[in-house]
């Protein structure tokens, strides 16, 4: 069996790690695994960046650079309309790259998506004539421009009027590319993985994905990698609080302030611990607390350090406004720390509350930080049975065996299905 993953980047971002490793479990199984992508950064000779399948003379980079330029004056022509639109929230439209031939030169019987934005698939690029797994890591693939639907359910009926977008409009951007999005995607023979059971419930709900094959197979984890050690038990040792993503405190979904807003009630309370902060660097943002102490660790790309970082802390805070399957959550698990957040999409699939962290209401900082504190008082239980839990769900031979046999039933049964045959 031969598996071509496709993602935007191989190292970057929370759906570049899934992918990696969902890519390394498969291989394991005994398939045979490539993964294309637009932006590489690691020196495995299966990831494949789109470059190598680029023209390189100057010909074509001229013209390439023309047609780039008139794309992009005419996408912010579309996009102008809309200067109100909601900041924080990564919005897309159908905008891609062109591949070079890419999917025609690369041997695969399986064409396995993931997060293909930032202008890097052209989903009218997608083949008919192979049957397509794409793993959701957001809700883009069934919404119109967003990738975060929030409190909006208008993926349900056919977008427009887009609160994201400031418009009241019911034909706007995000209908037009809704409707673009549902015509390509019936045409495909298209087979979606949610990472978790929130996620799928909206994908069933959706206009664009209602009738599609959806199921769910988490996320993975190298559990040989992500492991616990053992903490000093010292009395005089502060405990530790960990707060880190990509963007960790620019980004407002990913909930700075309200982690904020609940150290701040553990400040006034005279709690006395220590915050790490990875994801950020320590001039974009000045915390200054009485009893609470901050470090930032930058942005860490080393695996080992990461995995230090989580084994040294007593509790993982992930305060997100949303999250499909939380690659800081599983991480901090399988190294053995409790993990506190908001109660939110898939988060409840992993933490399981007063068990191995802590699951506070959603969007209420006066839980989050009872939430931080009962995780720092039981770390030590709920550590165990975090690493527990992800061993009996999460690891790389358990995740791998059922996309194997996913490909298995799809490869076997494929002549020609498309989604608007069902």
């Amino acid at each position: 069996m031969k598996i071509l993953f496709v993602n935007t980047s191989d190292t970057q971002g929370g759906a570049a790690r899934a992918a990696m490793r969902i890519m390394q479990a498969v291989e394991a199984e005994g398939s045979k695994v490539q993964m294309l992508v637009k932006h590489k950064t690691s020196s495995l000779a299966n990831v494949l960046p789109l470059d190598a399948f680029l023209p390189h003379n100057s010909l074509y980079k001229a013209a390439d650079w023309l047609a780039t330029k008139l794309k992009n004056k005419l996408q912010h022509a579309r996009w102008r309309p809309y200067r109100h639109s909601q900041d924080g929230n990564y919005k897309s439209d159908l905008r891609g790259t062109y591949l070079g031939g890419a999917m025609r030169s690369i041997a695969y019987d399986v064409l396995h998506l993931h997060w293909i934005n930032l202008r890097f698939v052209r989903l009218e690029d997608l083949p008919t004539d192979k049957p397509i797994v794409w793993t959701l890591h957001d809700s883009w693939p069934f919404s119109g421009v967003c990738h975060y639907s929030l409190d909006c359910q208008a993926y349900t009926q056919s977008c427009g009027c887009c609160p994201q977008l400031g418009s009241n409009h019911p034909h706007d951007l995000s209908h037009q590319v809704w409707k673009q999005k549902k015509a390509i995607l019936s045409k495909l023979d298209l087979h979606i993985v949610c990472p978790s059971l929130w996620l799928a419930e909206c994908a069933r709900e959706s206009s664009i994905l209602k009738n599609a094959d959806i199921r769910v197979i988490p996320n993975c984890i190298d559990t040989s990698v992500f492991c616990p050690q053992a903490k000093p038990k010292a009395a005089t040792i502060r405990p530790v609080m960990l707060f880190g993503a990509v963007n960790a405190t620019k980004d407002r979904i990913k909930g700075f302030s309200e982690l904020i807003e609940a150290l701040n009630i553990l400040d006034d309370d005279g709690y006395e611990a220590d915050l790490v902060v990875f994801g950020a660097e320590e001039q974009e943002l000045k915390l200054i607390f009485t009893h609470i102490r901050v470090r930032f660790e930058g942005y860490v790309q080393d695996t080992t350090r990461l995995v230090r970082l989580y084994q040294s802390a007593d509790v993982m805070v992930v305060p997100s406004l949303t999250e499909n399957l939380s690659c800081a959550i599983m991480e901090a698990l399988s190294c053995g720390t409790p993990v506190c957040c908001f109660d939110i999409g898939g988060n409840r699939d992993m933490v399981k509350h007063q068990q191995n962290g802590y699951l506070a209401r959603e969007k209420d900082t006066s839980d989050l930080a009872i939430g931080i504190r009962s995780c720092i008082a039981h770390s030590e239980a709920w550590g165990t049975s975090a690493r527990q839990w992800v061993m009996e769900h999460y690891s790389l031979e358990i995740v791998g065996k059922q996309y194997c046999q996913l490909y298995n039933q799809i490869t076997s049964s494929h002549h020609g299905i498309c989604m608007e045959d069902l």
